[in-house]
């Protein structure tokens, strides 16, 4: 480790967005779920993306294009993915747990019952590091371990040697674009 000073975890946290917006107006109480964990997660001392946020809870009217852009970079700079999943997830939620996994972050998956997932994500593990709370996701409890866990698990991956994923491993390896060495 450099020096003495860590960054801290950058955290995704995802969470149903259209489902959640009638009238133009977000449900205050999922707004209130949603923040629960935004703000437990900023406690802890993780650095926290949320869409919702970034969205100003469906105010900002941003055009997908700006909403995909927005996600895939925080999605790409993460430490680990919290995901409110619920019964099923939106299909939003579902993108971002699927490119959680191309890009192997690790996931905490909040959800009522795990096996009423689909196969897809319940299969998840075998591809990253994840962790299931099963519960309400809005009792204080499930909050709790579930920002607890995305913060341990931001930090393992951001301390972690990912020699691959290293800007130093083209040089490293002496590779070069019409192949062979030097």
């Amino acid at each position: 480790m450099k020096g003495s000073l860590v960054a801290h975890p950058k955290v995704f946290l995802a969470a149903p967005f259209g489902n959640y917006v009638h009238d133009d107006v977000f449900l205050p109480e999922k707004k209130a779920e949603i923040l629960a964990y935004h703000t437990r997660l900023t406690e802890l001392g993780a650095a926290v993306f949320s869409s919702h946020m970034n969205e100003e809870w469906g105010a900002a009217g941003l055009p997908p294009e700006d909403c995909m852009r927005d996600d895939l970079r925080a999605l790409h700079a993460s430490d680990s993915l919290c995901a409110l999943v619920g019964d099923q997830p939106s299909a939003g939620v579902a993108f971002e747990l699927g490119y959680a996994a191309a890009v192997r972050r690790p996931t905490v998956l909040v959800t009522s019952s795990f096996h009423a997932q689909s196969s897809m994500i319940r299969g998840m593990g075998t591809l990253l590091e994840l962790e299931v709370v099963e519960g309400d996701p809005g009792s204080r409890a499930v909050v709790e371990k579930a920002c607890s866990v995305a913060l341990e698990l931001g930090a393992t991956y951001r301390q972690a040697d990912r020699f691959w994923e290293s800007t130093e491993v083209e040089r490293a390896l002496k590779f070069r674009a019409g192949g062979g060495t030097r």
